[in-house]
Order: structure tokens, then C-alpha cells, then sequence
């Protein structure tokens, strides 16, 4: 009986040796800032009906959703040095998602709420990053940029390039070229909506300095947008002081 238990508790202690280095290996990143309490920040774990308190360090997994409540942020921190950082009262998941060293293939859903993500090119090797909304999917490379997912998606670029197209083009490579539509002008000092363009059907080119603009009919509107206002918003000086201090940390 003794032997038996004792043989039960080594096969017990195998297999869960086995799954936590699986488990392991497939981490794509840490959680490495968050604003608020724990129990504002959870994540739900591939496979798991249960969501988690957030911790600093704990690590992200393939599939993982974070969603934050009123008034919590956090960062997380990709193993190949990119960062997300998630907003107030938002939901994220990273729907498929393989982050090495020299690899990077995400493909990510920002459900509502607002993200900011400042990725690392890789240079030399292989890359996808894409990010749905509710109304349009991004494609990107080495870019800093945000986005805010509600009854519309908004795009603004503040380094780089970001294609955007309908949700149709989700997991589809970037085809080039891609449209460049001349952008409208926004005179000053109050923002002045632009026109919206027919339904997004094909991806469009977004560079630094301009926005785009997805309605839930698929209509969009591409405009440069007013940099000493955005300047101003709260979130935009958060994240340009972080992404300031992580470029210092670096060099």
C-alpha cells in the first residue's frame, strides 16, 4: 500500500514537473507595471475560467486576456523587449501569440478600452504584430503608436508605420503597396472632424503625426492629428515619461 501511495506521488510529481516547464516555455512576457490594486488588474489564463488578481513579474502566456478596472493600468513587457501598455477599464487578450528572442508573431485583440504599444523592429528576422478592434485590425513593425477600441476605432501613429484595414484582413499578411489616401488638414485651435471616406476595404497607411478614424459601418476618416493637444491628455504624457525612462534604462 506504502509503495503504491509512494509510486502515485512520484508519477503525480512527474507530470506536474512536466506540465510547469511546458507551461513555462510558452511565456511571451511579464507583467512589468501596474497602476492601482491587484484585484484591479486580473488575468485569465489559457484554459482557466477563473480570473487571477495581477501580480509585478507574473508572466503572460499565449491566450492570456488582462482587463483592468476604473482607474488601473499596467505594462507588460515582451520577452523580445516590446511593450503594451493597457488603460483604464479595458480588456486584452493575446488570441495567438509566439514571443522569443528572434521571433515575434502576435496576433492580439484589444476587446475594448485603450491600449499603448511601443514594439521593437527585429531586425533581420521574421516578424507579425496584429491587433484587432472592434471595427478594424493594425499590422505593425518597430512603431509606437495607440489605440482607443470603442463604438469606433482610433488609430494615431507617433513613430512608424501602421497599416490598418477591415477585420476581414485579420491573420492576412500586408500586401503592398498599401493605400495612402491624402490625409485631411485639421485647422487649429478646435479639433474639426474630418470627412469619412468610403468603407475601409483595404489596408491603409498610417505614419507618424496622422490618425485614422474606423466607424462600426466600416467608414473611416484619416486626418493628421493636433500634437500639442494630445500632448496633453494624461494618458499620452503616462506613457511618452515611461517609454522616456525604459529608453533610458537601455542605453
Amino acid at each position: 500500500m506504502k509503495r503504491n501511495i509512494r509510486l502515485l506521488f512520484i508519477s503525480f510529481c512527474i507530470i506536474f514537473s512536466f506540465y510547469s516547464i511546458v507551461f513555462a516555455e510558452s511565456a511571451i512576457g511579464n507583467l512589468t507595471f501596474m497602476l492601482g490594486r491587484p484585484v484591479d488588474v486580473k488575468v485569465k489564463h489559457a484554459g482557466q475560467e477563473k480570473w487571477t488578481n495581477a501580480q509585478l513579474k507574473m508572466k503572460i502566456f499565449n491566450q492570456d486576456i488582462i482587463k483592468t478596472s476604473k482607474e488601473a493600468r499596467c505594462e507588460v513587457k515582451l520577452l523580445d523587449g516590446s511593450i503594451i501598455r493597457i488603460g483604464e477599464s479595458s480588456e486584452f487578450e493575446f488570441n495567438q501569440a509566439n514571443v522569443t528572442n528572434s521571433t515575434k508573431d502576435v496576433k492580439a485583440v484589444i476587446k475594448k478600452g485603450k491600449i499603448w504599444a511601443n514594439l521593437k523592429k527585429m531586425k533581420g528576422k521574421q516578424e507579425s504584430f496584429q491587433i484587432k478592434t472592434p471595427t478594424a485590425v493594425c499590422a505593425v513593425r518597430g512603431t509606437i503608436y495607440r489605440i482607443d477600441a470603442g463604438k469606433e476605432s482610433k488609430f494615431l501613429v507617433y513613430d512608424g508605420i501602421v497599416d490598418v484595414g477591415p477585420n476581414t484582413f485579420w491573420g492576412k499578411t500586408v500586401q503592398t503597396p498599401t493605400k495612402s489616401l491624402k490625409p485631411v488638414e485639421v485647422p487649429g485651435p478646435h479639433e474639426i472632424p474630418p470627412p469619412y471616406q468610403v468603407s475601409l476595404d483595404e489596408w491603409v497607411k498610417i505614419v507618424k503625426g496622422y490618425q485614422i478614424i474606423v466607424r462600426p459601418d466600416g467608414k473611416f476618416a484619416k486626418s493628421k492629428f493636433d500634437d500639442d493637444k494630445d500632448s496633453q491628455l494624461d494618458w499620452v504624457k503616462w506613457n511618452k515619461n515611461l517609454d522616456t525612462q525604459a529608453s533610458n534604462t537601455d542605453q
